[in-house]
């Protein structure tokens, strides 16, 4: 495979790995969320201190705000990512297009991308493939 098949496929399999990235964030965000909220206040003795006490909350207040941050650039890549592949995808057979959005954009396994095509593994394996192929050759004369 040379280096233009390989930038094609990237450009799918990052698209794919970016949305599991965003997934997983997404879900730690709500664990924090969870954490926060489900946190009771307890009032503490007066105790003189010459420094302050660590304040988890306020750690996983800037936890959240960090994970957020990396939130939006990855929502900012995937949008570069996915118009590029869209306007490639957007000129491949619509069963095709069926695909390929459903393994990359939608992170389908083989398996479920043929049971929603009404395929067996084998036969989505292949049609998949047959669509990268397409993809690929697209690719290869836009870009």
């Amino acid at each position: 495979m040379d280096d233009r098949q390989s930038e094609a496929l990237r450009l799918l399999k990052d698209i794919r790995h970016i949305n599991h990235l965003i997934e997983q964030l997404q879900e730690d965000i709500d664990k924090i969320y969870t954490a926060l909220t489900n946190t009771t206040v307890k009032p503490k003795e007066i105790d003189v201190q010459t420094s302050l006490p660590p304040d988890p909350m306020a750690d996983k207040v800037a936890q959240v705000v960090e994970y957020q941050a990396q939130l939006q650039d990855y929502q900012d890549e995937l949008i570069r990512r996915k118009t590029i592949a869209l306007k490639i995808i957007k000129q491949m057979d619509i069963d095709k297009q069926q695909l390929l959005l459903l393994r990359y954009f939608k992170g389908y396994s083989v398996e479920e991308v043929g049971n929603k095509s009404g395929y067996t593994y084998r036969w989505a394996w292949e049609k998949i493939h047959q669509a990268e192929e397409d993809f690929i050759a697209i690719y290869e004369k836009t870009t």
